[in-house]
């Protein structure tokens, strides 16, 4: 049952993952949490797990999404460079932060930035241009505010640099594309920073690498790789408008599933 269960999420995630350029943590972090109740994991490290375990699964989502959107031209690489450096340590020190701070404080701070994103999406205002223009210093702190806040929460970061790119000038595939990519150094690094701080947990569950619960992350990650390619498909079918109000929707869904947990 437990191996079926990370089957259908690795599948559904995967698709989320190439659709939206997010690594599936929405998906993930929720069935997760029911699984790993479900198997007995300690109330202590619950939490951790689940988070450090999606990002373990986004590092491959992540790497198949940006492949798939790569070979369609649609990764804007000069940018990436640009931010990476900035999201691995954002994003390492979103782990290591994770459990000494208010988890109730941060959430309902995401979920008010969830909301306004989501709505800007919707309504366009202030009408993004249409030409890319980014200097050095705004991308590398956005792209360590975006590691850092995904660290914590165990998410690829499309929620985040998905509006970030595209009110940057990006056009929404270009966003998505982006977006994806970024999910690869944030993941890894994010995985790392889990593995490190639950390494010398006692009441690790077996099969645990740190806060990353191998079985899972592995089943539901190889999984997820394979079917990201489908989500890449059908979002290079979809108009660019319908795209956006989709995925304003879905980002507007995640703050609202934040502030009623």
């Amino acid at each position: 049952m437990e191996i079926f269960l990370y089957l259908i999420l690795g599948t559904f995630s995967g698709v989320l993952a190439g659709l939206f350029g997010i690594g599936g943590g929405i998906i993930i972090i929720p069935t997760f949490f029911y699984i790993f109740s479900f198997l007995g994991f300690p109330s202590e490290i619950l939490s951790h797990m689940v988070l450090g375990s999606s990002l373990g699964v986004i590092i491959f989502s992540s790497i198949s999404s940006t492949f798939s959107h790569s070979n369609r031209g649609v990764v804007n690489w000069k940018l990436i460079k640009m931010v990476a450096p900035s999201i691995c340590v954002g994003s390492a020190l979103g782990g290591l932060t994770a459990g000494n701070i208010n988890s109730d404080t941060l959430q309902g701070l995401v979920s008010l930035f969830l909301l306004i994103a989501s709505i800007q999406l919707i309504f366009e205002f202030p009408p993004p241009t249409q030409n890319p223009r980014t200097s050095t210093f705004g991308p590398v702190v956005a792209g360590g505010g975006i590691g850092w806040l995904s660290g914590i929460f165990g998410i690829g970061g499309g929620i985040f640099s998905v509006p970030y790119f595209y009110h940057r000038g990006l056009k929404m595939m270009n966003a998505i594309g982006t977006s994806a990519a970024c999910g690869i150094p944030i993941a890894v690094s994010g995985t790392i920073s889990y593995i490190y701080i639950g390494f010398d947990e006692v009441i690790l569950p077996d099969n645990s690498w740190g806060y990353v619960y191998l079985p899972a992350a592995l089943t539901v990650g190889v999984v997820s790789s394979l079917t990201a390619r489908f989500g890449v498909k059908i979002a290079h079918r979809m108009k660019q408008k319908k795209l956006r109000i989709a995925f304003a929707f879905l980002v507007m869904i995640m703050a609202l599933n934040l502030l009623t947990r």
